[in-house]
């Protein structure tokens, strides 16, 4: 389960995006300066990575690894609404990163696959390659 912010209801929003990872373990917390990664069990910070040129309105976990999934937000975003980066926190750079004309409405990770939904598209690709795998109109 996840949670969007609407911005634009609240454009002086800080929080824009709070999520699980895929076993609960760790909460994803998206804001208007960066990023935070929180343990769930003890609670208590595990990272945090500031992004001075903007927000994020999705961030996207694998697992308890170090790669992410994230998608611009909030009034100044960070990446395009209609990006998904993949970022690998222990190098703290890109390592691959999709674009669409709409904008990315979720993102979900898994070890083999990356998939994207858009408000009539859904999209599934090869996580190693980045390759199309699939595409489903909704």
């Amino acid at each position: 389960m996840a949670l969007r912010l609407d911005t634009e209801a609240d454009a002086s929003a800080n929080l824009l995006f709070l999520g699980w990872n895929q076993d609960a373990g760790c909460l994803a917390i998206g804001h208007s300066g960066g990023l935070k990664i929180m343990n769930t069990g003890p609670f208590k910070e595990t990272f945090s990575r500031d992004f001075p040129s903007g927000g994020l309105g999705y961030v996207e976990m694998l697992f308890r690894c170090n790669i992410l999934a994230l998608v611009g937000g909030g009034r100044y975003p960070c990446f395009l609404p209609g990006k998904v980066v993949l970022w690998d926190d222990h190098q703290g750079t890109c390592i691959g990163d999709l674009s669409f004309k709409d904008d990315v409405k979720a993102v979900k990770l898994r070890r083999d696959i990356v998939v994207m939904a858009l408000a009539n598209q859904v999209y599934v690709y090869n996580f190693e390659r980045l390759d199309l795998i699939n595409k489903y109109d909704t």
